[in-house]
């Protein structure tokens, strides 16, 4: 009886320490979308998200780490919404059109305004603010790219890639072509230009079933 008592007192609260979590990750994305990092202070993000800048340091040791989750956000929605959960999954699928199924599911979102300034934004932030992509790589992208690595191996090992492939060299590749089409080719490619774009590196990777 005790433990359920005490449970009770304590549900009302998490449904508003939720509710400010995601107010204060939305705030945070929105200034860092707005203005980059200098203009998405503490004390801005708390005054947008409704909160005390307390209530920020609670969860959060520092705004780097506040900004790299909510930008982390943004790719967990984008994976869900392309059906990924962990790479891993798909590790013993067959690797070209298991890529292209995820490029017919994300092209649009990719190709949108939004997420071309997120990466803007981001990798302007290298210089002078090293620590947010040192976070960012460590709690995000690290993660996935050696999941995406076991993909590549477990392919190498289907003969889907050649013996001698370089897996993270692959990798480089991919985002490399990626960010170039996304950032630096002066025409802001639609869905239908990035799915084509896509199409032709998978293929050019040499992932002959990209669009099987």
């Amino acid at each position: 009886m005790t433990t359920a008592k005490s449970g009770d007192r304590r549900a009302p609260g998490r449904p508003r320490s939720r509710a400010a979590e995601e107010a204060i990750l939305k705030a945070a994305l929105a200034l860092f979308l707005d203005h980059g990092v200098e203009g998405a202070s503490i004390e801005r993000i708390a005054k947008r998200a409704g909160v005390g800048k307390t209530t920020i340091y609670r969860r959060w040791s520092s705004k780097e780490e506040l900004l790299a989750q909510a930008i982390g956000r943004v790719r967990e929605d984008a994976e869900r919404d392309m059906g990924v959960t962990d790479f891993r999954d798909f590790a013993e699928l067959p690797l070209g059109p298991t890529l292209h199924r995820m490029m017919e599911a994300g092209a649009e979102l990719m190709a949108s305004d939004d997420n071309r300034k997120l990466l803007a934004r981001l990798i302007g932030s290298v210089q002078s603010h090293p620590r947010l992509l040192a976070i960012y790589w460590e709690t995000y992208l690290r993660p996935r790219r050696e999941a995406f690595g076991v993909m590549l191996d477990q392919a190498k090992m289907r003969g889907e890639l050649s013996a001698s492939a370089d897996t993270a060299m692959l990798q480089d590749m991919m985002g490399g072509a990626m960010l170039h089409r996304l950032l630096i080719d002066p025409a802001p490619p639609t869905a239908e230009d990035l799915r084509a774009y896509l199409a032709r590196l998978l293929q050019q990777l040499g992932l002959t079933e990209a669009k099987g």
